[in-house]
């Protein structure tokens, strides 16, 4: 059994020898003595430091001894014995966009012993708008003989992107009928930033315009209004559109089945709809339907049954006689209010049954029955309507016959 025991500490003994020397190549010569080696001896577990003159550090001189084979030592841990530092490698600096990912990498770092201890820490500092960061990370690697070495990361998170615009500013046209209106409407839609949104990846949104000068709005000329809308984050990114707002004269419109009589629309001869004329629905021809600044449109409809269902037509009486003066074609019963020529309204000349209806005329006509005014009497058809008194000479005494008949009832 004792030998078993002698070569299995004179195996380990070699092993860990050869791991030695490969490990410590600053240890003496002579430094290490396998023979030393006790894998079953027992050590006190107390913390008394010392340098192995294989400069490494141990525990205890015990230690040193039974599991190293150390022959020599110094009290204390070393002090310079392993001066090489580990090697440390820190991820690159970064600047990122707000809004973007991005991640912490990990820093790597080894020694010559086979150990090290690697430490982070991280300092965030604000930036100079909302969104912005500095992110600073120091790394240290340290080693059993307490060598270090340092390294920093630097991270920076900056706003260099404008807003993006998702509604953007919307042009308009409103009618002017009243100067006063039309400017708080143009107020309206430029203090609304013409409808526009827009959003930003770190900051909040504000709006303004270059709407600074008010045109002179007088409802009879069109007016166009441009502005540009400008959106701003925190950080002074900022993008801007330009909008128009036109502003143009309004017609007054009438309401449907307005009666259209009277109403000159011009004579061409385009058809512009059905209307209400004389409380019936008729075809209206013009040149527009705009007249005198009123706009009739409303009250022209596309065929006669939609005008028709659109204006019932309300019956009314009047004068159903075609000779009348005032005849109505679209009286619905005769009223008694016929007026008849040639006491209350001319006769056109060519209207049938005209004549001399005076019988001692020379031209009497009989059948005549409305006097048209050619009526011709005898020999004074020739002479000289202006000379009253007949003495074949117009004077003032003519006139003074005149003016003495003046006023008479004949």
């Amino acid at each position: 059994m004792k030998n078993i025991t002698r070569i299995f500490v004179a195996v380990f003994a070699c092993i860990l020898a050869s791991s030695l020397g490969t490990q410590n190549v600053h240890a003496q010569e002579g430094c290490i003595d396998p023979s030393l080696i006790d894998p079953l001896a027992f050590c006190p577990t107390i913390y008394a430091p010392v340098c192995g003159c294989n400069n490494v550090t141990y525990d205890n001189s015990c230690l040193a001894m039974v599991t190293a084979g150390v022959t020599t030592w110094t009290s204390g841990p070393c002090s310079n014995g392993d001066n090489i530092p580990p090697s440390l490698n820190v991820p690159g600096d970064l600047v990122v966009e707000c809004g973007d990912d991005f991640e912490f990498e990990s820093a790597t770092a080894s020694d010559n012993s086979g150990s090290v201890e690697l430490t982070e820490t991280t300092t965030s500092i604000s930036g100079p708008c909302a969104g912005t960061v500095t992110y600073i990370r120091n790394f240290t690697a340290t080693d059993p003989s307490g060598n270090t070495t340092t390294g920093q990361q630097q991270i920076e998170v900056v706003d260099t992107t404008p807003p993006v615009i998702t509604i953007p500013p919307m042009d308009m046209t409103i009618g002017c009928s009243d100067p006063m209106e039309a400017e708080m409407a143009m107020f309206e839609w430029a203090d609304g930033y013409a409808g526009a949104a827009a959003e930003d990846a770190c900051n909040t949104v504000t709006w303004s315009n270059d709407f600074d000068a008010i045109p002179w709005i007088t409802c009879e000329e069109t007016v166009y209004v441009t502005v540009s809308f400008t959106a701003s984050d925190g950080c002074g990114n900022m993008v801007n559109q330009m909008a128009t707002l036109t502003i143009e004269p309004t017609a007054v419109e009438v309401e449907p089945c307005t009666d259209l009589a009277g109403v000159d629309f011009g004579f061409c001869d385009m058809v512009l709809g059905i209307g209400i004329v004389n409380g019936s629905c008729s075809s209206i021809s013009g040149c527009g339907s705009s007249v005198g600044g009123v706009n009739y449109s409303n009250a022209l409809f596309d065929s006669m049954d939609d005008c028709m269902l659109a204006c019932p037509i309300i019956e009314y009486g009047g004068c159903t006689y075609t000779s009348a003066c005032n005849y109505d074609p679209n009286a619905a019963f005769e009223d008694g209010s016929c007026l008849f020529p040639p006491e209350h309204c001319p006769l056109n000349p060519e209207t049938p049954g005209g004549g001399c209806m005076y019988s001692d005329a020379t031209n009497f006509d009989a059948d005549a029955n409305w006097d048209d005014g050619t009526c011709l009497f005898g020999d004074c058809v020739d002479a000289c309507p202006e000379d009253i008194n007949q003495d074949g000479i117009v004077t003032t005494a003519d006139l003074l016959q005149f003016l003495g008949a003046f006023g008479q009832e004949c």
